[in-house]
């Protein structure tokens, strides 16, 4: 299946070919309108599959959510392991991540100044600098938070049982 690179690049051809006078003017036209229509077919086949993809990526999130439900629903601590059709294996499990929270707010009104002077890097270096901001007060405005979520992998060889 020729690209439209390629189809851009034999139209140009068929046109310096007729400027050389290589070929007939006449059957000029008629090449250039075909390599028009592929070009024209090949962007609205781009911008269809676009809209599938889409589609499929919302249907996808649904039917994740849907599965995280029916899996907490399940009230289980062990994963949950399926054969695919083509021998993989798909994995649902819960997965904890730690999530450190830094309250930019707070810290703003301790140093009493705006919000919008602690944007960059180079603003905490400031700070830092100047004697107002240390390490002490990062911590001090920083959260460590846990969040439990379901996640589904594809593995190619069965998973091994947890241990308790």
């Amino acid at each position: 299946m020729a690209t439209t690179k390629d189809v851009l690049e034999s139209a140009k051809a068929e046109l310096n070919k007729a400027i050389r006078g290589e070929i007939d003017t006449e059957d000029v036209p008629e090449a250039v309108g075909r390599k028009k229509l592929e070009l024209e077919d090949k962007i609205l086949r781009y911008f269809q599959n676009k809209e599938i993809e889409r589609e499929r990526k919302e249907e996808n999130k649904i039917l994740f959510e849907e599965i995280e439900a029916f899996f907490q629903d399940l009230e289980t601590d062990e994963d949950l392991v399926l054969q695919l059709p083509n021998g993989e294996y798909a994995v649902l499990a819960l997965k904890a991540y730690v999530k450190d929270i830094f309250d930019k707010d707070s810290l703003a009104q301790e140093l009493l100044i705006a919000k919008d002077e602690l944007k960059t890097p180079f603003d905490y270096s400031i700070l830092t600098s100047q004697g107002k901001l240390t390490p002490d007060m990062i911590s001090k405005h920083t959260q460590t938070e846990t969040v439990v979520k379901v996640r589904l992998s594809k593995r190619k060889t069965k998973p091994k049982a947890k241990k308790k």
